[in-house]
């Protein structure tokens, strides 16, 4: 992880992300964190992706200063909405891909 690229990526989270709670699965830690979220289109229904998947980038940085444990898992929760009531589940994580910013790109399914 470059110090540089993820403070960048931080604050660009931060100033563009919606507030997201995390619950891990097994043992109930949680942080309440922003993540850019986006959807999928119909087009891009297809390996897994339906109607109620979503895609989100959340900072690393942002997760262990709420004492999140890291990496996110298969099975941890995501919970959205503008009270943070709508649950999801955490289908993949890619750790690798924007791993030089500090980012974790999360693929949820859920309401």
């Amino acid at each position: 992880m470059d110090a540089a690229a993820a403070a960048r990526a931080r604050r660009g989270i931060n100033r563009r992300g919606h507030m997201v709670r995390f619950k891990r699965a097994k043992g109930g830690a949680t942080a309440q964190v922003k993540a850019v979220i986006e959807g999928y289109s119909p087009d891009e229904y297809v390996n897994g992706i339906t109607a109620g998947t979503r895609h989100l980038i959340v900072s690393v940085l942002d997760l262990q200063a709420q004492g999140f444990p890291v990496p996110v898992a298969k099975g941890d929760n995501i919970y959205l909405g503008p009270n943070l009531d709508w649950p999801t589940t955490v289908q993949t994580v890619d750790t690798d891909h924007r791993e030089y910013q500090g980012c974790y790109e999360i693929v949820t399914s859920g309401q």
